[in-house]
């Protein structure tokens, strides 16, 4: 029996929109058995208990480019921990989780940054993904038909609080309020304030996190798609968080701080305001997706 354990995500990170992803120390665990023959599928819904579930999808997804039959396998999801449709990747861990699984099933024929190339072509994008596999903070595009992903350790002064709504935000319906054209002036500021927010989850420099973690791409046209946005960044200003961004396309909101005691506060004030919201403070993840052989 292997387990996988799969970080959290966090996509854009304010300016690093569909390119930007850190990992964060919450995490799901899928645990696989091998079958003679067949599979099963426990621990989520009914309708998912089949081919189409991601955690298989990213499982098949191997052996078929390896050319090879599919093995048996029976698949135990605990993902819980990571919520559906909330911007926290949830999807990737999925596929990560299958796509590691039958690596190790198969004799690690692939590398992590080849996993990372496998799992985008289900995911459709390496934002989630690549830091999902590679833990820390990744920059990811395609280009010539590959994926190129540049990762940075994320220093472990910062505090990462994810403010979980109770309701969900479709990726189709935020793409869907995104204009067709943007302003130069807008594309020059997310350029330079993107390097910037590397720079500053790398080195700890919080000033400079507080200057540059500011979105014009799609940030000002989602936000109306989370309840109460506005009032919780105002909170967030007043508590002296270092930043708050929409976490890939919502609907959690994820604020930043070098202060527990402030993280730990927001959290108690969010949930007070907001009873039904879901409050985690995180750190990052600097190990990604960690595979571990189980003996019963």
């Amino acid at each position: 029996m292997i387990q996988v354990s799969v970080p959290a995500t966090s996509a854009n990170v304010g300016p690093g929109f569909d390119c930007m992803g850190l990992a964060l120390n919450l995490y799901a665990h899928f645990r696989f058995t091998p079958l003679d023959y067949g599979f099963s599928i426990s621990g989520c819904k009914e309708q998912w208990r089949n081919t189409q579930n991601l955690v298989y999808q990213g499982y098949a997804k191997v052996f078929a480019v390896l050319h090879q039959e599919v093995s048996g396998v029976a698949i135990d999801i605990d993902a819980a921990a990571i919520p559906t449709a909330r911007g926290l990747g949830s999807s990737a861990a999925c596929i990560v989780a299958g796509a590691s699984a039958a690596n190790a099933f198969c004799g690690m024929p692939f590398s992590r940054k080849e996993l990372v190339e496998l799992c985008t072509e289900l995911e459709g994008h390496p934002d989630n993904v690549a830091p999902a596999l590679l833990g820390g903070l990744s920059i990811s595009f395609c280009a010539d038909k590959q994926v190129i992903t540049s990762r940075y350790d994320i220093h472990p002064s910062y505090y990462f609080v994810a403010l979980i709504p109770d309701a969900q935000v479709a990726t189709e319906d935020a793409r869907k309020v995104l204009p067709q054209t943007l302003a130069y002036g807008d594309v020059i500021h997310n350029i330079g304030r993107c390097a910037a927010v590397a720079r500053a989850l790398e080195t700890g420099d919080g000033a400079l996190l507080a200057h540059a973690c500011t979105d014009r791409l799609h940030e000002p046209y989602r936000k109306h798609l989370i309840p109460d946005y506005e009032h919780v960044k105002a909170k967030c200003v007043h508590l002296g968080m270092l930043c708050l961004y929409i976490s890939g396309s919502g609907s959690t909101l994820m604020a930043i701080t070098q202060e527990k005691t402030r993280a730990i506060s927001l959290c108690a004030q969010i949930k007070e305001m907001y009873p039904a919201w879901r409050c985690e403070v995180l750190q990052g993840d600097d190990k990604g997706a960690i595979l571990e052989e189980v003996y019963k």
